[in-house]
């Protein structure tokens, strides 16, 4: 019994350890998931806010006005490294608080895909690349602004998936795909019933807690390290916490197959950190044999609770409590029923003599009449052996 204990508590220490993890460095999807930002933000504005914008005339009016004044006007004070004049024209517009919440949407759609962004094309100097990536940083900044605004939720629920969706196809400066305001976004699309923005919150934590076990080469390292980052450390257990939760959440949808993906690879990111923090020579790979001694010693605590469990059991085998805990067990764990069942076959089959339980009045007098002639056979006896011994 006890060498089976042991061997049980073995296994179970040896499947804990979930065999061998992969101790690869991974990519945990921020530049998938930032490509796939910038498609949906421009297949939306392009199908659905610029056709209902081309048919308001106010709006249509104002866009007009801020193109003629963007194309016009002298460049703005721009950032460090900006080479593109009309594009900060766009963000100068932006930043002004006169705006409302449809000329921040209509505004960031017309940089997105419509003809601002063709403005700030043929005004760049540089790279179709580089006049791109300019576009979409004044498309980030408006369209995460316009989700903000209070009437968002109200008029255009999309609007949150919108904004969070531009500002991860171009964070702005010192923002990342994993930072604070990105999760916000998309917690705040999740909010809004949008099951993709709960799970790009959710990557992205994965990702901020993952830190340095992404992959560098997918220029997509989380959280930066740099002096204009704002991303929280890496390695925090609030973001695993909640990236769980998030995706917990998400396996009763229609993303539940990638809910669970997402908490396998949140568990062996925990597990690399375990593993860091206690060694850090080895930069959080999974080291053989810490996994063997995190078995052994679950082995030898299981082995020593059922070593002390029988011992008990054997020096209080022949008491009262002892006796009571043996009926009970016998009676709870189901050994009784068993053992009932197993003589019901073995009398059903003739193995053994059926037991008489309980025969009624009949039976009581046939035991009567059984220990009356057995009382009259003695009595013979005795009398006959007194008459010999006269």
């Amino acid at each position: 019994m006890l060498a089976t204990a042991v061997t049980l508590a073995l296994l179970a220490s040896a499947s804990a350890a979930d065999g061998t993890p992969d101790t690869r460095s991974r990519s945990f999807g921020l530049t998938a998931m930032g490509a796939a930002a910038c498609a949906e933000t421009e297949a939306f504005c392009a199908t659905t806010v610029l056709p209902a914008l081309a048919e308001d005339p106010k709006l249509s009016a104002f866009l007009a006005e801020t193109r003629a004044a963007a194309t016009r006007g002298g460049p703005a004070d721009s950032d460090a490294g900006s080479s593109n004049a009309v594009a900060d024209n766009y963000r100068a517009v932006v930043a002004t608080g006169a705006l409302r919440f449809p000329e921040r949407l209509a505004l960031g759609c017309c940089l997105a895909a419509g003809a601002c962004a063709d403005d700030v094309a043929a005004a760049s100097a540089a790279s179709a690349e580089a006049s791109k990536d300019a576009s979409r940083l004044a498309t980030a900044e408006a369209l995460a602004l316009a989700a903000e605004a209070p009437e968002a939720a109200a008029k255009m629920p999309a609007a949150a998936l919108l904004g969070a969706n531009a500002f991860a196809c171009r964070p702005p400066g010192g923002a990342s795909r994993c930072g604070a305001e990105a999760v916000s976004l998309y917690r705040r699309a999740g909010t809004a019933g949008f099951d993709v923005g709960t799970m790009r919150a959710g990557e992205a934590l994965l990702a901020r807690f993952a830190g340095p076990l992404v992959d560098e080469s997918s220029d997509a390292a989380c959280p930066r390290t740099s002096a204009s980052a704002r991303d929280p450390p890496a390695g925090d257990r609030a973001d695993a916490a909640a990236a769980k939760a998030l995706f917990r959440g998400l396996l009763v949808t229609d993303m539940d197959a990638r809910a669970a993906a997402r908490l396998k690879e949140l568990q062996r990111a925990e597990e690399m950190w375990l593993v860091k923090r206690g060694n850090g020579e080895k930069g959080g790979e999974r080291d053989i044999a810490y996994v063997l001694a995190g078995a052994l010693v679950d082995g030898t605590a299981r082995v020593a609770a059922v070593f002390a469990v029988c011992v008990v059991a054997f020096l209080a085998r022949n008491t009262r409590v002892g006796a009571r805990a043996r009926a009970f067990v016998w009676r709870r764990s189901g050994c009784a029923g068993l053992a009932t069942r197993w003589r019901l076959l073995m009398e059903a089959f003739g193995v053994t003599p059926h037991r008489r339980v309980g025969g009624g009045r009949a039976a009581a007098r046939a035991v009567q009449r059984t220990s009356a002639k057995k009382m009259a056979k003695q009595i013979v006896k005795e009398i006959l052996d007194r008459e010999k011994n006269r």
